[in-house]
């Protein structure tokens, strides 16, 4: 078998095992397997199917027979099993598991053949089991097992997730049944809870295991969509995922259902927030929100999380619109509920929230009642007995400090803020005030009292406490008497203006709004004591200035303040700046301004409150002019002190934090300007450590600072920033603030957009190969070998490696820098190329990630040096000679393709400098690159070509130079290398290569060269072929006269070949090799040139241009050069003959037409072997014109007259064998186009040099041709066969003698046609002695094949000859044939039966009569073959059979009055004895049934007398078993009472009976029961005619014959089963014989008695004990 049918038997076979999988352990599967082991040897051949089948199965004994025929040495899938086969022992489960953990073989067949029986519909439920237990468990075991660094685990559980979702993916689908998804989601828990995997990942598996929901897994799925749920990192579902789910009905019933067996609540959380999505216009997803928020599935901080996104809905949806409406609608309802109405109320408080403002009242009490409290004026004094009877007085401590904005404060002020909260929540913030401990009533005189209010809402107190102490702040402003400056509150009431919550904003503007309409004195209030040090005088504003900023500015933008927490750093910025237009209600005069800028960073720099100053430091993010000495003098120190700070100081600060606080070290680093040269000194002193290496995560800050602001940094301090970084990320420390500040600097460096000045700088400080100790001076050094220069004095180690470091980071940089935009790099890059070479030698490494930077930086500069006008200096930087080393002597595949693609770039830009240096290209090409299998290389290789060889070519060809000569390197390299270059990819290859040099120059000496290195290789024919279809038709005959061109060369002498040489190096060979290579050429091209693909295309070449005269001008040309050729080599016979058959198979290449043309002048040269090259040519077209193409076949037809007469003329035998084929290839097709050439080629034929030849096989091609000839002529070859048939007969003789196959086949194939075509001529005088041949035929030792061909003969003779013809005929030579033997014989009948069924019933009455007397001969058989020793009875017995089909098949097609003479004739010849005759009549009687019933008269005297005649003798005899067969037929289709007349009954009922008396148990059995049953049945309606019969059995039953008694026992047997109680009527009678017989002598007659007694009882259905008593 071929491999195609052994890879389809494979699939058949293993569809079937899979199939009875999981039906192993019944008997029927283990039968069918044991034959397809015995049949097929699927253990060995399909031994991974049949074990996977069996192993689920592996603890059974069915397990154990497998094992027992198992080869000994299993596969290393299967090595585990190695222990168990000898002797059989079922393998445990844990080594099965094992195997699967330990064996990624195993497990990976395990998943593929589950795959497979997934996908054909064969699973079971004993596979599912087995196969999700074990890959779960393997699954953990991988899982835990993993050990070594994080990227060595993170490796392999990559690779596992490669391996288990292919599978996965696979099987989990709804169409693989609800037990198979589930064994997926098992495993899927399993891998995601013991897995790390990202969300990415996750998401992915989410997806499928939603996609693979149906109603019946949906539980399972929501359990597995869970706990994926629980290992993600996001709680937002992807939208696809969550859409889905949404999609299932009852979803929060659903959730609740599975929270009692795991955790739902991510899963319900992510389901919730997808609800958000469309939720407005959606009452389903309504819905689903409000049953996952009131199913308790989620905690307070996940319900938070819920509702705050859906108040985000309602507060983002349009006011007006009706969704609006309906979504404040579904948020009051849940705001109802208490729990819910909770949290929504906790939300709206910590994201300051106005619900009132969206329309929301429920839960919002809390809410309402702090601001009602707040909006108070008039504080609300309890009454004196209730104060009195409450006991509750809240006062303030006793204060020592003058000023709670001092930093010693800070422990006081927390223990009176607190009790000032208390005082809040009983509406008693009045009466604290006015406690003596906070001294109101010096308020403006002393700081205490404001300064607790300042600290109190600058600091991280409660809403209602923060906004108490903004309105007592106000009030008292407004009860102030005396003008006082309270300029110092400014900068607190900016922060509470920016606040979050918008009461405090609010409280704030009210409370500036009285500040600005108080009086401003001179005296500035707190100006030497508010903080621990005097407030420097020259930062104070003036009154006016003060009264400017209130009035220009700050009450203009009160009502934004407050709507907008962001409004007013940002809007202030805008105005200190003066971008405000002078008129405008904001706009501030230039002259206040910088004081203004200078008094806020003053107060910015001093207070203690980090609060306040994070919130104010964005303001000073300007370089505008107002800011510039206030950053110089005050806002950079501030920075640089805070980050001077210890981490202990900077811990204290923290120490009491407001919950919204920013990071501090961020908005201190966020108020440096990247073009302010300080703040970047600054930034560099912290990522260098110089300022504090402690706080590392100021460093952290620092570095994020220098990835935003890189690229608005002037440009020197870009590159100052580029060099510092560089030095950085090179530092050697592994540990501290060192290595955290080196990992950050690597990523900087990468993040940040680096300019090509920076760039420049940091190749130029890598040091140079010049500047380090090497070996030979630079002049010496390309004369010098590599060998010598590894023996130089090098640097250490660790100075190179230093180096190395340094320049792979600078080339890490570049290469992600974009290397096109900085062009100025592309000489540094080739310096660094070359030092390279010189780092190899030094460092013992191939450098290959350097070398492979460098090359992927200068390709992109190169095709961007390609686009400017001006690339001088660039294109002198280039150095070839090193790319072409680092292909030469590199090792790594990934330098070798990246240079080739800079040399094919560089081919186009700077041609001569790429062309000098070739042939290492190509020779690494051939050796190397073409042998990958990889699509890069390809690429690469593509690339080379596409770039380089066009130049090559257009350089050789403008200096005139040979071109196949000069690209002889590129076509050995690339033909040397074909056997290894992948079979996808060498059509593409050659033909790009081809078709860049030029197909008419390179393709023929590409295709030589092939020949020449792969000569009678299939495979190297194939290529060939299909390369050069690949191209234009006109380009194939060129390519045929480019390589005979290279063939003549190379056959001339020897000063004369020159490409020859170059390509094929000829002169090297010896004389025989020579020869060898030649002959190679040739016979190469003529196998070509016989190619029906190659041919039809080159004949494109003829029909697709109106003027065919360039393509038939190269034809001239090939045929020229192949005649030149032959000339050359006429003393060479071997090469002579090739260039004959070059000829002949370049003939073939021309339209038909031109063929012709072209044969007939070949055919005048009276050359033997280029005459019969010329006529084979036309002999092959004649089979494959087709008959549409009507001027081929008219050239065709009209060459028939020349063909004749070359046959008349040739004397060679070749030469005529030849010419007869070819005759009969066209006459066969066309010969009816012309039938006068016809009948003048047929009596050549039939004559001396044709039929009459002393050639064998000149004489079978011309009775091949003759058929063909009657085939064409019909009628109009009757003059023929007188002469051919006898020459015929004479030949058909002579190969049955001498047992010629061919020749046999040959005349029978000629005279069936002469049957079918001209059978009227075909008389009996022809017929007899081909009958009588016929028979020898068929008796002689040929094969089956002439048996096949004188089958058909004889079926054209039955149904084209007259049937009297042939019925005569065979009676003739029946004698002969009987003679002949058995096969003679049986030929003979079958050309009866089928002369019998091929006639209507008109011609078979009309023969009727010859027929009737050929068939009484014939039953006469058995009689003429009696003493013969020819014949064994199952032979006569078959004949018999052959004989009686015939009978029947005549007797269908004849009437009654024609059948029944002779009926009764053959009855009078043969009744009396003759086995043949009641054989036939058993089988009329069973064809024709109740319509023969009235013929039995005919039979019922000769039957009786030969039936009592029988009875005498006792041995077993055929002629009974006949007779008793015909009249069983008879008696069973006897519809009419035939047999039921006492006349016929009785006459036959003695004869028969009498049989019971024989000693032939089995033919009693067999024949004489079966007929006594039958006429019992045939009478049924005679009680008469049964008891007649029973008294004769009855007698019987008194034998004296003990076997005569048993047989009479068996025949009542069998008459009691087949007629019943109809017979059991005579049952009395029968009773005292029956008692009788069961005391019989002979114990068989006994026991079948008692037998018989059963029957009856079961009959009648009583018991015959009390009858026969």
């Amino acid at each position: 078998m071929s491999q195609k049918e052994n890879e389809k038997l494979d699939g058949v076979l293993e569809a079937f095992i899979t199939m009875v999988g999981p039906r192993l352990l019944l008997k029927p599967a283990e039968k069918a397997l044991e034959w397809l082991v015995r049949r097929f040897r699927i253990h060995e051949y399909n031994t991974e199917c049949l074990v996977m089948t069996y192993l689920p199965y592996h603890d059974t004994p069915q397990f154990l027979a497998l094992l027992s025929i198992l080869p000994p040495q299993p596969k290393p899938a299967w090595r585990f099993l190695h222990p168990y086969i000898q002797p059989p022992t079922n393998p445990p489960r844990r080594v099965i598991v094992y195997t699967a953990t330990n064996t990624p073989i195993f497990f990976e067949a395990l998943q593929n053949y589950m795959t497979k029986v997934l996908q054909a519909g064969h699973q079971g439920p004993s596979l599912l089991t087995f196969w999700s237990t074990v890959t779960t468990q393997a699954i953990d075991g991988i899982l835990d097992y993993s050990t070594g660094s994080r990227e060595v685990k993170d490796q392999k559980t990559e690779e596992l997730l490669l391996r288990i979702l292919r599978v996965l993916n696979a099987c989990m689908r709804k169409s693989n049944g609800a037990d198979a998804v589930t064994a997926c989601y098992m495993i899927v828990i399993v891998l995601v809870t013991k897995a790390n995997l990202e969300d990415k990942a996750l998401d992915a598996i989410m997806e499928a295991v939603i996609l693979s929901r149906d109603d019946e897994t949906s539980d399972a799925c929501l359990m597995c969509l869970a706990i994926v749920a629980e290992e993600r990192g996001r709680v937002q579902l992807p939208p696809a995922i969550g859409r889905r789910l949404l999609k299932i009905a009852d979803l929060g019933r659903a959730l609740v259902s599975l929270s009692k067996g795991c955790r739902v609540d991510r899963l319900a959380l992510g389901c919730a927030l997808t609800c958000l999505e469309g939720i407005d216009g959606s009452e389903k997803k309504q819905q689903s929100f409000k049953d996952i928020v009131e199913a308790n599935l989620l905690d307070d901080p996940q319900l938070s999380v819920a509702l705050s996104g859906l108040l985000q809905v309602v507060q983002r949806s349009e006011r007006s619109s009706p969704q609006h409406s309906q979504l404040i609608d579904f948020a009051s309802a849940l705001s109802e509920n208490s729990n819910t109405g909770r949290i929504v109320a906790k939300v709206a408080q910590q994201h300051n929230l106005d619900l009132e403002s969206l329309g929301l009242v429920a839960g919002q009490s809390l809410t309402v009642n702090e601001t009602a409290d707040l909006d108070d004026e008039d504080e609300e004094m309890p009454d004196a007995e209730e104060e009195e009877k409450t006991h509750i007085s809240i006062l303030p401590p006793e204060i020592l400090e003058t000023s709670f904005l001092s930093e010693r404060s800070a422990g006081s002020f927390q223990d009176t803020l607190a009790l000032f909260e208390q005082a809040v929540s009983l509406n008693r913030p009045k009466q604290f005030l006015d406690a003596p401990p906070l001294q109101r009533n010096a308020a403006s005189s002393k700081p205490l009292f404001l300064s607790f209010l300042i600290r109190t809402w600058c600091s991280s107190s409660s809403v209602k406490a923060r906004a108490a102490a903004l309105r007592a702040t106000a009030s008292l402003i407004k009860s102030m008497d005396q003008p006082t400056n309270l300029q110092h509150v400014i900068p607190h009431l900016l922060y509470a203006l920016a606040d979050p919550s918008a009461i405090i904003r609010r409280s704030a503007a009210a409370c500036a709004s009285a500040l600005s309409a108080s009086s401003q004195g001179s005296k500035v209030w707190a100006s030497s004591d508010l903080y621990d040090t005097a407030f420097p005088k020259a930062s104070q504003l003036s009154p006016e200035q003060g009264s400017e900023f209130f009035t220009a500015y700050l009450v203009p933008v009160l009502e934004e303040c407050v709507m907008d927490a962001s409004f007013l750093i940002t809007s202030l910025r805008e105005a200190l700046e003066g971008l405000h237009s002078k008129g405008s209600k904001n706009g501030l005069k230039s002259a206040t301004r910088g004081p203004l800028v200078a008094f806020l960073a003053t107060h910015t720099a001093s207070t203690p409150l980090l609060a306040l100053r994070l919130r104010l430091l964005p303001l000073f993010r300007s370089s505008a002019k107002s800011f510039i000495e206030a950053r110089k003098s005050t806002v950079l120190p501030m920075v640089r002190t805070w980050c001077s700070e210890s981490e202990a100081e900077v811990t204290q600060r923290w120490q009491y934090k407001s919950t919204d606080m920013v990071d501090p070290d961020r908005t201190h680093l966020d108020a440096l300007l990247p073009k302010e040269a300080e703040s970047v000194q600054l930034v560099h002193e912290i990522i260098s450590g110089r300022m504090n290496k402690e706080r590392t995560q100021l460093m952290e800050k620092a570095f994020d600072w220098l990835n935003e602001n890189f690229r608005k940094m002037k440009a020197e301090s870009r590159l100052e920033a580029g060099q510092r970084l560089l030095d950085l990320a090179l530092q050697e420390s592994e540990t501290g603030y060192k290595a955290l500040s080196r990992g950050r600097a690597v990523e900087t460096l990468r993040n940040v957009r680096l300019d090509t000045a920076t760039l420049v700088a940091f190749i130029e400080s890598v040091p140079s190969s010049l500047q380090m100790a090497e070996g030979p001076p630079t002049k010496k050094r390309r004369r010098t070998s590599r060998n010598e220069m590894a023996r130089a004095e090098f640097q250490t180690p660790d100075e190179v490696s230093r180096v190395l470091r340094r320049l792979t980071l600078v080339l890490e940089l570049i290469d992600s820098s974009n290397p096109a935009e900085h062009t100025a790099l592309f000489k540094n890059l080739f310096t660094a190329l070359d030092d390279l070479q010189q780092l190899k030698q030094q460092s013992g490494s191939d450098l290959v990630y350097l070398q492979s930077l460098i090359f992927s930086s200068l390709t992109p500069m190169v095709n961007r040096l390609k686009e400017e006008k001006e690339s001088s200096q660039a294109q002198a930087a280039v150095r070839a000679d090193i790319l072409i080393d680092c292909i030469r002597h590199s090792t790594s595949p990934q330098v070798q393709n990246a240079a080739l693609l800079l040399i094919g770039s560089l081919a186009s830009w700077v041609p001569e400098m790429i062309l000098h240096n070739l042939m290492p290209i190509f020779t690494f090409i051939g050796s190397s690159l073409l042998r990958q299998h990889d699509d890069y290389s390809a690429h690469v290789v593509d690339q080379t070509i596409a770039h380089v060889v066009p130049q090559l070519a257009s350089s050789l060809r403008s200096k005139h130079k040979n071109f196949l000569i000069g690209v002889a390197d590129l076509l050995l390299s690339f033909t040397a290398a074909f056997e290894h270059i992948p079979l996808h990819r060498r059509m593409k290859l050659f033909s790009e290569l081809a078709r860049t040099l030029g197909p008419d120059d390179s393709l023929p000496a590409i295709v030589a060269l092939l020949v020449d290195r792969y000569p009678n290789n299939k495979v190297q024919h194939r290529f060939s072929t299909d390369l050069i279809v690949s191209f234009e038709p006109l380009a194939a005959l060129q390519t045929f006269k480019g390589y005979l061109g290279l063939i003549e060369e190379a056959a001339g002498a020897k000063y004369q070949r020159k490409t020859s040489e170059t390509l094929f190096s000829l002169n090297e060979k010896s004389a025989a090799d020579f020869e060898q290579t030649l002959n190679n050429f040739l016979t190469s091209l003529a196998d070509l040139a016989s190619e029906d693909k190659l041919k039809n295309h080159a004949r494109r070449a003829f029909k697709r241009r109106t003027d065919a005269t360039v393509p038939r001008t190269v034809f001239a040309s090939i045929v020229e050069t192949v005649i030149r050729i032959s000339k050359s080599v006429k003393n060479q016979p071997k090469l002579y003959q090739s260039c004959s058959s070059v000829l002949g198979k370049c003939l073939d290449l021309l339209p038909t037409p031109d063929l012709i043309k072209s044969t007939e002048l070949l055919l005048e040269k009276h050359d033997r072997e280029v005459q019969i090259a010329a006529i084979k040519s036309v002999e092959h077209r004649a089979t494959t014109v087709l008959q549409s193409d009507k001027p081929s076949v008219s050239s065709l037809v009209e060459f028939i007259p020349n063909l004749d007469r070359l046959l008349q003329q040739a004397d060679d035998t070749d030469v005529k064998r030849i010419i007869i084929g070819c005759i009969d290839s066209v006459l066969g097709r066309f010969g009816k186009r012309d039938t006068s050439a016809v009948a003048a080629v047929a009596q050549t034929i039939a004559g001396s040099q044709g039929l009459s030849s002393n050639d064998n096989q000149t004489r079978i091609l011309s009775l091949v041709c003759l058929t063909s000839i009657i085939d064409v002529l019909e009628e109009e070859a009757l003059s023929l066969l007188p002469s051919i048939l006898p020459v015929a007969f004479e030949y058909l003789g002579a190969a049955i003698e001498e047992e010629n196959v061919s020749l046999h086949n040959a005349v029978y194939t000629l005279l069936a046609n002469a049957v079918q075509r001209l059978g009227f001529m075909f008389s009996r005088d022809y017929l007899i002695p081909v009958f009588k041949l016929s028979q020898q035929s068929a008796v002689g030792d040929l094969d089956e094949e002439c048996d096949e061909e004188r089958g058909q003969f004889l079926e054209k003779v039955s149904q084209h000859l007259e049937s009297q013809e042939i019925f005569t005929a065979i009676k003739s030579t029946w004698s002969n044939a009987l003679q002949q033997g058995s096969e003679a014989v049986e030929e003979q009948l079958k050309l009866m039966r089928s002369t019998i069924e091929s006639r209507t019933k008109s011609q078979l009455v009309k023969a009727s009569s010859t027929l009737f007397g050929l068939l009484l001969d014939m039953f006469k058989f058995r009689d003429n073959v009696a003493d013969s020793d020819d014949y064994d009875d199952e032979e006569v017995g078959q004949l018999e059979g052959t004989l009686v089909d015939a009978m029947i098949a005549m007797t269908l097609k004849l009437n009654d009055q024609t059948f029944r003479p002779f009926f009764s004739q053959l009855v009078d010849q043969a009744a009396s004895s003759s086995i043949t005759f009641y054989k036939f009549v058993a089988a009329f009687f069973d064809k024709f049934k109740a319509i023969a019933t009235q013929y039995s008269s005919y039979i019922i005297d000769h039957a009786s007398k030969l039936l009592t005649s029988l009875a005498k003798e006792k041995e077993e005899s055929e002629l009974r078993a006949a007779v008793l067969a015909a009249l069983q037929k008879t008696f069973q289709h006897d519809q009419e009472g035939f047999w039921q007349a006492p006349n016929h009954f009785g006459a036959i009922l003695e004869p028969l009976m009498s049989q019971l008396t024989i000693f032939v148990p089995e033919q009693i059995a067999n024949a004489v029961n079966p007929a006594i049953v039958e006429l019992a049945a045939s009478s049924s309606s005679s009680t008469d005619n049964h008891r007649e019969m029973n008294g004769v059995l009855l007698k019987y039953m008194r034998a004296e014959e003990a076997h005569t008694r048993l047989a009479t026992i068996k025949c009542e047997q069998a008459l009691t089963e087949r007629l019943g109680e109809e017979w059991l009527g005579l049952l009395p009678e029968m009773l005292p014989f029956i008692s009788e017989a069961r005391e019989d002598d002979d114990e068989m007659v006994e026991r079948e008695t008692q037998r018989w007694i059963s029957k009856i009882e079961e009959k009648l259905g009583e018991d015959l004990d009390a009858m026969l008593q």
